[in-house]
């Protein structure tokens, strides 16, 4: 066993972990009403896959500038600045719901609002975890993290959120809404400067200069470029079939829209498990392992819910498929959060997140287009395919060794340089 099994986590990383839980909640909620509001308004498989590509287009556009404000700004004032959008954004579409006057070009518009908060949200909050917990401390905190998030998003929002939706079209939406500005509220209490560059900034810096600082920073590092380009054509690869499952799950696995959260909840049993013991198969398989186990994993479920489109299979399948995701996120967040420098780290993060999220607004209307030309079956086949290729890519850079050659790299840069790159307050954290 570890000794860092048994080392608690900080008071400060607790108030972060109790934001996520409450936030991730409400995403649940919004995660099951949003395509089955979709699915009422159309059923053109075209049209819905155009609602989880706008949600995920920011990635693809708006990453990399992003990340170089992050580096600039104060990550917290990030995190609050897009929650409270996110508030605002969700709370208007409660009410055009309520107004019976929403429409599939407003559920785009809604997505599309959400994804560019989301971008700046995740970008800084993982931005900000390694200053609040010690650096060997972070597969368990990103673990414990993932776990509540999970938790919270798929054993109680889920069935919420299609509850809810029984009752009133926009009570979820009212319900995340809340959630949102409940978060915002907890993260006001944080105290501290949360900006990594203490030194001035030189005047003519500009964004786009930073944005190729962290372009860079990673295509020089063979490991995460190439786990980078990996991950993008994983992401492809399951946006096909997700941007359609709410088709999909009524169609061909016969489920109502009262059971569809509860599906969702089956499925994400196997990601809360993940989030709770990822950190501990990472000890036991190693990191490359682990990597590597999660994507043939991939393969096998893609290939096994196309083949046999059975409700209580495929939610045994996604089970599966999502408690090696998390391992995946568990072993990757912490990576990065070790091996990139902190003045650097939302630069060459976004860029990261770009390569491999960018994929998937792509994925999202690759698969409205399969699915109406082939058949919603097809897009598993597809995606397993892509889901190979990835598996491929990974097998060039991704070792033991490599990770090991990155870590040391950046313990030696640190030990060669005693800037400090932030200042925090002593209590992070005060209720």
């Amino acid at each position: 066993m570890r000794s860092s099994d048994n080392q608690p986590l900080p008071p400060a990383y607790w108030r972060l972990w109790t934001a996520s839980g409450i936030s991730n909640l409400g995403d649940g909620v919004f995660l099951v009403a949003l395509p089955l509001l979709a699915a009422r308004l159309t059923r053109s498989e075209i049209s819905i896959s155009l609602v989880a590509a706008a949600a995920m287009l920011p990635w693809l556009v708006l990453s990399l500038p992003i990340g170089a404000l992050i580096d600039r700004s104060d990550r917290r004032q990030i995190m609050i600045m897009a929650d409270t959008a996110r508030a605002v954004v969700v709370a208007g579409l409660a009410v055009a719901v309520a107004l019976d006057v929403a429409d599939i070009w407003l559920i785009w518009i809604v997505a599309l609002a959400l994804g560019t908060a989301e971008v700046f949200f995740d970008n800084a909050s993982q931005a900000i975890v390694p200053a609040i917990v010690p650096m060997p401390l972070l597969e368990k905190a990103n673990g414990r993290r993932y776990a509540v998030e999970l938790a919270a998003n798929t054993f109680i929002g889920t069935p919420l959120g299609s509850l809810l939706f029984a009752v009133s079209l926009a009570l979820p939406f009212g319900v995340d809404a809340a959630t949102f500005a409940i978060a915002v509220a907890l993260v006001l209490s944080i105290r501290g400067n949360f900006n990594p560059n203490t030194q001035p900034r030189h005047e003519t810096a500009s964004i786009y200069a930073e944005m190729r600082t962290g372009i860079r920073w990673l295509w020089r590092d063979p490991l995460l470029r190439t786990v980078a380009i990996s991950l993008g054509l994983s992401n492809l690869a399951f946006q096909m079939p997700q941007a359609v499952f709410v088709l999909f799950a009524q169609d061909e696995l016969a489920v109502s829209e009262r059971g569809f959260g509860f599906l969702l909840a089956v499925m994400g049993a196997g990601a809360v498990l993940g989030g709770l013991v990822g950190d501990r198969i990472v000890a036991r398989l190693g990191q490359a392992a682990s990597i590597y186990t999660a994507l043939v994993i991939w393969i096998a479920t893609l290939l096994a819910v196309g083949t046999f489109p059975v409700a209580w299979f495929v939610a045994l399948a996604v089970a599966i498929e999502s408690m090696a995701a998390t391992v995946w996120n568990v072993v990757m967040v912490s990576l990065r959060q070790q091996v990139i420098p902190a003045p650097l780290f939302g630069r060459v993060n976004s860029v990261y997140r770009w390569v491999g999220w960018g994929t998937l607004p792509i994925g999202s209307v690759l698969g409205g287009l399969i699915a109406h030309a082939y058949g919603l079956r097809a897009t598993y086949f597809v995606g397993a395919a892509v889901m190979v290729v990835a598996l491929l890519v990974a097998m060039r850079h991704v070792s033991t060794a490599s990770i090991v050659r990155a870590l040391a790299g950046n313990w030696a840069a640190r030990s060669q340089d005693d800037t400090p790159v932030a200042r925090f307050g002593d209590d992070l954290f005060e209720f």
